[in-house]
């Protein structure tokens, strides 16, 4: 019995991945021949995956499906306002945040979001949600200044002070992970710097939460 059942379990095992993998051979086949040699979690300055500033709602369902692509309301900055947004892949690993120029019509993306924990989203030079400070000013060569943890503004980049990463249309935010108690001076609506000490002593539990691409809007 326990052999028969190991059998069925083996074969639906089987049978599930290989569905899998033709929904995705699907997708792939289904993209403009321009598309397909892209990478669909590469960020760069100009392209979210196979997103550029050319790509509008009906665009969006090509590229990914019209089952994975979901308008939503969501609450603006400090939840004063709500706004439409799109949901690509929503409730997934995957799933990022469009924002519009054009809330009602969704012809022209302002810019896109992603904070999801596992999101598999990275720019070429690596920086992705889970990036440590530590990692990110070895990568810019300079100090990052950012603004202090716990409020809603906390963690966002205030200049990255004539680094290598300011040259890039990526920008990314960052949180205070796993502390306890260690986090004097930074906490609050102050400016914090990567070379005080009491940041350098955090740098690898301060993390990247969050990536944002402008698509039509100049740096």
């Amino acid at each position: 019995m326990r052999i028969i059942l190991s059998f069925i379990v083996s074969v639906f095992l089987i049978v599930s991945c290989k569905q899998k993998d033709k929904k995705a051979t699907a997708e792939e086949t289904a993209l403009p021949e321009n598309k397909k040699l892209a990478d669909s979690v590469l960020v760069t300055d100009s392209t979210w995956g196979w997103i550029d500033n050319a790509t509008d709602f009906e665009g969006l369902k090509k590229l990914y499906g019209e089952s994975n692509v979901k308008d939503d309301t969501i609450c603006g900055p400090e939840c004063v306002d709500s706004v439409t947004v799109t949901m690509v892949y929503p409730g997934s690993n995957k799933q990022f945040v469009i924002y519009w120029e054009d809330s009602f019509y969704h012809k022209q993306i302002g810019f896109i979001r992603c904070y999801g924990t596992d999101a598999p989203y990275h720019t070429a030079g690596g920086i992705k949600i889970g990036t440590t400070l530590k990692e990110l000013v070895q990568m810019n060569g300079e100090p990052i200044t950012f603004s202090g943890f716990g409020w809603d503004y906390g963690g966002n980049i205030i200049s990255l002070n004539h680094g290598i990463l300011e040259n890039s249309n990526v920008h990314f935010s960052l949180d205070l992970m796993d502390y306890s108690g260690e986090a004097e001076g930074i906490i609050g609506d102050t400016e914090v710097n990567s070379d005080m000490p009491g940041v350098k002593k955090l740098d690898t539990k301060i993390k990247v939460i969050e990536l944002f691409l402008p698509i039509n809007r100049s740096r």
